[in-house]
């Protein structure tokens, strides 16, 4: 393995090593390199003040190259391979690029021959060339970033992508906030300033799932992880520090995913939360769950500089890097597809599955090779192995700790009476296993909550200082549109922030009502980072074909007000899917072929089956679920699914008929000449386009919450991340749909479907029921749960944090809880506390309960006041503890693996051996019977 994919290994507690290579390294032009990686990497010090960028060079002929022929060739062979498809495209960059200095020449065509084909048509060529050349300034200014091996330069400084990002000129941009912030620094010591700058500016808040660029999230002052890391990442690059994004697609221990950043410094990569500074590196609130992970890996838009053992897989023109034996333990999994005949099934699609949010959720997607074989270091728990070929399929569920091969043969999926009744499953979760962490001194804790403390007070007075602004916006439209809701305008220009001058110069640049109407119907995100000028070419375009689409709409049946709705809905709104918002309906209705354009009005049907006759989809030069532009992808004639789906919805919308991406499963809808919406991908007799309805019933004083309790998968073909076809079953987005009287009623396609149910344990494991079904017509189902005896309840994890803590009673255990005075789930832990008193005093279970408020404050609250009596009188030790909740409770809470945001906390901790407290069990939020089934466990104990 080479320094691409090094992380570190697991020594003694609190210790990082590099890897020790197998082999020298991972590529011709990087041998030569990784002998002498660490000693010219060093420590990357700082300049005392940051060198003058300059103006761009002229054109030099005949200047020596500072960057490798090797790369040179590299890039001017994968440019060649790709001008196919590049068309004119292809001869605006010969011409752009020849005008370029020859290092600047050689990185910019290394972007446009590697990044996904859809940022060679969707960004402006002066972005591509404005990232080679700050790349390439960093590199001959700067001692520390000339010294690093080329492929990591390449890959972790110079390259403009980190995620699925809008590509910008951001870089220039934080070089001149950071640049001076990190000289003189060491590299380390910069890394982490370049964290504390970056909590300043954002936190983490969850939203929807289109990406944000780090001008975005600092625009919105918040972000996702997947965002934060984005904006960390590319402030580190900035300032030339190697950084990239790390991922786990899906945790095994608990729903959902997480990504964070490893930074290169000292010569070995270490890792660190994303807005999430800490005074050392190689810590973070994920140091226990990274230890757990089913897969940890990190992408690449070239195999520049890799060997192929640094390679998982290649997702389109994307390299997957896994690092998971950095973090978990772990171990290959080979895996043996045959077809039919019982012959090697080259080229079938393999699906490594975990259960997450109910669902079986892909880690990562292989292609088997010529003998039907592929394969992936996996950490320790179970997993799903699902392939297919064709409309053949097959799976098997394999712990990894057990098994290291397994073998599937593919057949025709049926639903039969054999497999239609409901199946148990038990999926085990990795073991609790900690990654390996820093070490912090009690100094440096204090220094770092200091520090932790004013970035959050700088970040929320710039916050502060952003809505006073919007709202002084929002005061001046009144007086230009006072027409509009007072209301609407303060919500959209509140909630654009960093971006309200821009959001402001649209509303105010015309009288149109329909401008409120626009930016009110766009995601809150857009709002973050729109342009005027692109909402400017949608309202000018729509009004133009405003009253001919309502007539449409007129004789399609609709009611004035109905028309309206949906005209503003389908056809005026920019927005379609998860694409990053362009200018594609000025463009569009002229650049449409005719064919097409007399389609989308006529048969919207027919018009889909010409695009996907028309558009090519080369896996090999695309990210998947990355979203071209409509205009891009007719440019281009390359469209992935999902961009497919876009370009037909924006032609659509662009030519006054309304077009939608359904809600479920993201397929692209038309509004019929007959007033019905329909999915027009496929033919309307096909099985799969017929409606069908779902009933669901479950228990009385049930009900299950989709993506936590079930969830609906449906049996479909399906394009995976590395532009694979996969037929299997696909979960639908049901998000929101709630059981009302124990029914719930799904209008859903007809087909084959699997229905899934999960009990999540404290530890991580699940309890799962499955079943498949065909739905046609009318079908009611009754929605079945597991129901766990109490042992498998317990964990056994060891909480040194709370040694000063837990006050056991006498037999040894003993509960904490946090508490949030006056607040209803609190209030309901008391009562139940004060209700259960004489049980908790026979368990002999002490209890200690953890305050923001002093003891006086605290005895004040009524409830509390009654408890702490009931409690004494029943004989509990019972414990008041006061304390800030700015890190204790949060700690606990991830490290027992519940709710780190959910209040009150309850613990259970065994206190009889020496040495730190044992945790049994934990719980956040509301949660009716948890004093009971504390108890219930502390009997068992």
């Amino acid at each position: 393995m080479g320094i691409l994919s090094v992380g570190w290994v697991h020594g003694s507690a609190g210790d990082a090593r590099p890897f020790s290579p197998a082999r020298p390294n991972h590529g011709a032009c990087a041998r030569a390199a990784s002998r002498t990686s660490r000693q010219r990497a060093g420590a990357l010090g700082y300049h005392s003040r940051p060198p003058d960028r300059g103006a761009p060079r002229a054109p030099t002929q005949g200047a020596p190259m500072q960057l490798s022929e090797q790369l040179a060739d590299y890039a001017a062979s994968r440019f060649d391979a790709r001008r196919p498809l590049l068309g004119e495209k292809g001869r605006e960059l010969d011409a752009a690029l020849q005008a370029l200095p020859i290092d600047d020449a050689v990185l910019a065509r290394y972007f446009c021959a590697t990044l996904p084909l859809t940022d060679v048509f969707d960004t402006p060529f002066d972005v591509l060339a404005a990232h080679a050349r700050h790349a390439l300034m960093l590199r001959e200014s700067r001692p520390e970033t000339a010294a690093l091996p080329e492929d990591v330069f390449v890959h972790y400084v110079a390259c403009p992508r980190v995620n699925n990002e809008p590509l910008d000129r951001c870089r220039e941009a934080l070089w001149e906030a950071l640049a001076p912030r990190v000289a003189g620094l060491a590299a380390e010591r910069a890394v982490i300033e370049v964290n504390y700058w970056c909590a300043e500016v954002a936190t983490y808040q969850t939203t929807d799932g289109r990406t944000l660029g780090a001008l975005g999230v600092i625009a919105g002052a918040a972000g996702r992880c997947g965002e934060e890391s984005t904006l960390l990442v590319s402030a580190l690059r900035a300032v030339g520090i190697p950084a990239r994004q790390l991922y786990v697609p899906w945790w095994a221990h608990c729903d959902d995913n997480h990504a964070w950043v490893e930074a290169y410094a000292g010569g070995r990569w270490h890792y660190l939360g994303a807005c999430e500074p800490e005074e050392a590196l190689d810590r973070g609130w994920f140091t226990a769950a990274s230890g757990r992970a089913p897969m940890v890996a990190t992408r690449l838009f070239s195999d520049f500089g890799c060997a192929p053992e640094d390679v998982l897989m290649r997702s389109g023109c994307s390299v997957t890097v896994g690092v998971t034996q950095s973090y978990a333990e772990s171990s290959p999994l080979e895996v043996r597809v045959l077809g039919a005949d019982e012959r090697p099934a080259a080229g079938a699609t393999v699906s490594l599955e975990v259960l997450n949010m109910a669902g079986w959720r892909p880690l990562v997607t292989l292609t088997a090779d010529d003998e039907g074989r592929c394969g992936a270091v996996l950490g320790h728990g179970s997993v799903r192995v699902h392939a297919s070929a064709g409309a053949l399929m097959a799976e098997k569920d394999v712990d990894t700790a057990l098994v290291s091969q397994v073998c599937l043969a593919l057949s025709a999926a049926r639903v039969s009476e054999s497999n239609s009744g409901w199946r148990a499953i038990d999926v085990r979760a990795p073991r609790d296993h900690p990654a390996p962490s820093g070490a912090l001194t009690p100094e440096m804790a204090e220094r770092g909550r200091a520090r932790k403390a004013e970035a959050d007070e700088r970040r929320r007075a710039s916050v502060a200082s952003m809505r006073a602004h919007a709202e002084a916006l929002a005061a001046r439209a009144a007086g230009l549109r006072p027409e509009d809701d007072p209301a609407v305008v303060a919500r959209v220009l509140g909630g654009a922030l960093g971006n309200a001058d821009e959001v402001l110069a649209f509303l105010c640049a015309g009288p149109e009502p329909e401008r409120l109407t626009m930016l009110a119907g766009l995601a809150e995100k857009d709002w973050l980072d729109l342009s005027a000028d692109v909402l400017e070419g949608h309202l000018a375009a729509a009004l133009a074909g405003r009253d001919t689409a309502l007539a449409r709409l007129a004789a399609a049946g609709l009611a004035p007000e109905e028309a309206r709705e949906t005209w503003e809905r389908y056809v005026l709104c920019p927005r379609v899917g998860l694409e990053h918002l362009s200018a594609w309906r000025p463009v569009l209705p002229a650049a449409l072929p005719d064919e097409l354009a007399a389609l989308v009005g006529r048969d919207p049907r027919a018009a889909w089956a010409w695009l996907a006759d028309h558009l090519r989809f080369s896996p090999a030069e695309h990210v998947a679920k990355l979203v071209g532009t409509p205009v891009g992808a007719l440019a281009s004639g390359e469209a992935s699914e999902v961009t497919r789906r876009t370009l037909f919805v924006a032609a659509c919308r662009s030519l006054g008929v309304p077009a939608r991406l359904g809600e479920a499963d993201g397929r692209a809808e038309a509004l019929l000449a007959c007033g019905r919406w329909a999915c027009v991908e496929g033919s309307p007799e096909s099985p799969g386009e017929r409606d069908a309805s779902l009933r669901l019933t479950c228990d009385e004083g049930r009900a299950p919450v989709y993506g936590v309790d079930w969830s609906l998968a449906r049996l479909t073909t399906s394009m995976q991340v590395g532009g694979q076809e996969l037929f299997g079953f696909a979960p639908l987005d049901l998000w929101g749909s709630e059981f009302e009287d124990g029914a719930l009623t799904l209008s859903v396609p007809a087909g084959t479907y699997r229905l899934t149910t999960t009990v999540r344990l404290p530890g991580g494991n699940q309890q799962v029921l499955e079943r498949a079904l065909e739905v046609d017509g009318t079908c009611e189902v009754a929605l079945r749960m597991r129901e766990p005896a109490a042992e498998d309840m317990f964990q056994a994890i060891e909480l040194p944090a709370a040694g000063g803590l837990v006050r056991a009673g006498e037999k040894g255990l003993g509960l904490v809880a946090f508490l949030e005075l006056a607040e209803e789930p609190t209030e309901h832990l008391l009562n139940e506390l004060a209700d259960s008193a004489a049980g908790v005093g026979a368990a002999g279970v002490g209890v200690t309960l953890v305050t923001r408020e002093d003891a006086e404050a605290a005895a004040a609250d009524p409830t509390l006041a009654r408890s702490l009596s009931v409690l004494r009188d029943a004989g509990v030790v019972v414990t008041l503890v006061r304390d800030d909740f700015s890190e204790l409770p949060e700690r606990l809470a991830r490290r027992m693996f519940a709710d780190p945001e959910a209040l009150p906390l309850c613990l259970l901790a065994d206190c009889r051996a020496a040495g730190a407290p044992v945790g049994l069990f934990a719980r956040g939020g509301y949660a009716v019977g948890t004093v009971e089934l504390v108890l219930r466990l502390a009997a068992l104990a």
